[in-house]
């Protein structure tokens, strides 16, 4: 869209829902129309649904953030605020509520600087503007009263996270002296007050029920099998409890993610006596009083530092101190009172199931049930462990510093002294492997052939990216990161891509379309359902961003290259996998001509690349601990931690 300087109104699109918005009105506001307008949308999908109905726009790309200084002004934001003496009241039953919501908070500063610094930038870029248009999300429009408690637990600040926009547009808009329309969007289907109460109460009867058969289930469970040893408490998925649980016949398991029970089974409910909890499975009416003073304090508490005690969060021009203070809010009057009930529940919880060890799939999270149950699990004298399923950093701007278990067993040497690094205790980080490895031990033999013998060219396996926020990565770093793989792959002649994609990825078509569009010149397949060791076996080198997908090519001994041109996810490179390359065992590359160089390598040099495939086994060796026994050493680490357990008296 060519350059224009009389766009009086600027209309920023972030959901596909306000493409028809924004027609409709600029059909009831002809003035508007004759103004000038310029329509900016925030990411592909949008920019393609445009582009079919023939509306002009500007794309996003011009006006986003490409440093990395949000993602470490975000962590030190909350670092400074969570971590200063003014906050130590915000704790409940030994429980630190600071600790609990800092992943939220970190995550909310981290949008609104995002959203915060596009819509600066639009402004400046483009100063004949008199009116910022900004639809309201299409999503809080949906939601529904009855599941306030589950998104209470599964994201606290929700409601501030739909309105981020919203309410970056009315702030940036004030400061500058903008106006600022926020169109009511009437939805499609409204929902009549007697339909409303009618599905609160069918809910409430299905719960109900549910809860009924939960408590017949847990005595049947109770009655007839006997009690099992270690106990567990467990918050994950089946299929990571279950490789442990089929070494500990007679361990016994008290599940928390009760969903999980349609993937372990009847055969295996009744072998691992499995039996179904949360924090709603225990009264704590007694306690009704004592969270009532403690709601009452925090409250009084807030307010006196909201008038006093917050700084002004200031970044490129504008403040964000109004919008943490909105959201804080919302945090203590819709939040907080929930979790307070959790955490009684989590205590009832513990001490009337006694497990010795408290097991979790994650423990820094925007989930609150995981913290509640780890410190919790703490302050009762039960060991909580948590072990890593996937390869996270913990360089700077991470989001990953703050677990709350006690102990997190770990891939191997170079992730423990990464924790030790950020303040953990050498001993609270054992290190395991991974069970996710030991299936790979015999496939992933280094003694076995060269199986690229007789393929002609070279086959790339090109480990699809996610998009998000919070990844640090959005549509147009997908776009620029699938562009460059191609551009390089067609230089090398004979070379062929296959893109694998995770089973069931959200906006599959979006992504289909744009790997199809992008890899017109590629011979190139997608691979959704296949395994790793599979693909493994039928392409000659591996292409991939920050992903754990890199240390299992590295186990399959296979070339690796790592690439990222986007700031931060070099950032994440540079910290983990530097002493990788170091060590030969991998190829990284950050611009395209690096890339481009590294393809060419490969292609042309058979020998360089079963250099890097024996370089690669000494390197996961000498980094981690993947030698097929995993799943044992957290076995005997559990069983080491029930017995060694030392309980208190409850607080």
């Amino acid at each position: 869209m060519p350059e224009k300087h009389n766009e009086e109104s600027i209309f920023f699109l972030y959901e596909l829902a306000h493409i028809d918005a924004c027609i409709r009105f600029l059909d009831e506001h002809p003035q508007v129309r004759e103004g000038g307008y310029l329509i900016v949308p925030s990411g592909l999908k949008i920019e393609y649904a445009l582009a079919e109905k023939g509306l002009p726009f500007r794309s996003l790309r011009e006006y986003r953030p490409r440093d990395t200084s949000r993602f470490r002004l975000a962590e030190e934001w909350t670092v400074k605020t969570f971590d200063s003496p003014q906050w130590k009241w915000f704790q409940y039953r030994g429980v630190s509520l600071t600790q609990m919501f800092f992943l939220n908070i970190q995550d909310y500063f981290l949008r609104l600087l995002y959203y915060g610094t596009i819509l600066e930038n639009l402004l400046v870029r483009h100063p004949a503007a008199r009116r910022l248009v900004v639809f309201p999300s299409s999503h809080s429009l949906q939601a529904v009263p009855v599941q306030k408690i589950s998104s209470v637990r599964q994201q606290p600040l929700l409601r501030e996270l739909l309105v981020a926009v919203v309410s970056c547009a009315r702030l940036i808009g004030a400061q500058r002296g903008i106006e600022v329309v926020i169109p009511v969007v009437i939805p499609h289907a409204t929902v009549s007050v007697k339909r409303l109460r009618l599905g609160r109460l069918v809910f409430a009867l299905k719960r109900a029920l549910l809860e009924l058969g939960m408590d017949i289930y847990n005595a049947s469970i109770t009655l007839l099998r006997p009690r099992g040893t270690p106990r567990i408490l467990a918050s994950d998925y089946w299929r990571n409890i279950e490789p442990i649980l089929s070494q500990l016949p007679r361990g016994e398991l008290m599940l928390f993610d009760r969903t999980e029970t349609f993937k372990a089974g009847v055969k295996n409910l009744w072998r691992y006596r499995v039996r179904l909890y949360n924090f709603s499975s225990f009264s704590v009416r007694n306690r009704k009083r004592v969270r009532a003073e403690a709601e009452r304090m925090f409250k009084e508490r807030w307010h006196e530092l909201r008038a006093h005690g917050l700084p002004e969060y200031s970044y490129s021009g504008f403040a964000l101190r109004p919008l943490m203070v909105e959201a804080l809010d919302g945090l203590c009057a819709n939040v907080i009172p929930q979790t307070l009930r959790d955490i009684d529940g989590a205590y009832a919880m513990l001490t009337r199931l006694a497990p010795d060890v408290v097991f979790l799939r994650a423990s820094v999270s925007l989930q609150t049930h995981f913290d509640i149950l780890a410190q919790v699990a703490r302050a009762r004298g039960i060991p909580s462990l948590e072990l890593q399923h996937g390869l996270e950093n913990l360089g700077p701007g991470s989001y990953s510093k703050r677990h709350s278990a006690e102990y997190i067993a770990v891939y191997g040497p170079v992730i423990q002294e990464e924790f030790v690094a950020v303040g953990y205790p050498r001993e609270r980080i054992p290190i395991v492997g991974s069970p996710r490895f030991d299936s790979y031990q015999r496939a992933a033999d280094p003694s076995a052939t060269d199986r690229s013998e007789g393929r002609k060219g070279m086959a790339v396996l090109c480990i699809g990216t996610l998009v998000g926020v919070e990844s640090a990565q959005d549509e147009y770093d997908l776009e620029d990161y699938y562009l460059a793989l191609a551009r390089a792959l067609e230089k090398v002649p004979g070379s062929s891509v296959v893109i694998k994609l995770r089973p069931g990825s959200a906006h599959e078509r979006f992504y289909l379309s744009t790997i199809e569009r992008i890899f017109a010149r590629v011979p190139h397949t997608i691979a959704q359902y296949e395994s790793f060791p599979e693909l493994f076996d039928s392409t000659d080198v591996v292409a991939s961003y920050y992903s754990t997908t890199v240390l299992e090519a590295l186990k399959f001994g296979k070339p690796t290259i790592v690439y990222s041109g986007e700031p931060r996810e070099e950032a994440m490179i540079r910290y983990h996998f530097t002493r990788y390359a170091e060590a030969g065992g991998l190829l990284t590359a950050y611009t395209q001509e690096e890339l481009e160089e590294a393809f060419r390598s490969l292609a042309g040099d058979t020998a360089l690349r079963t250099r890097l495939a024996e370089r690669a086994n000494k390197a996961i060796k000498q980094f981690h601990l993947f030698d097929g026994g995993a799943s044992g050493r957290i076995v005997e680490l559990i069983e080491r931690l029930a017995r060694g357990q030392n309980r208190r008296p409850s607080p």
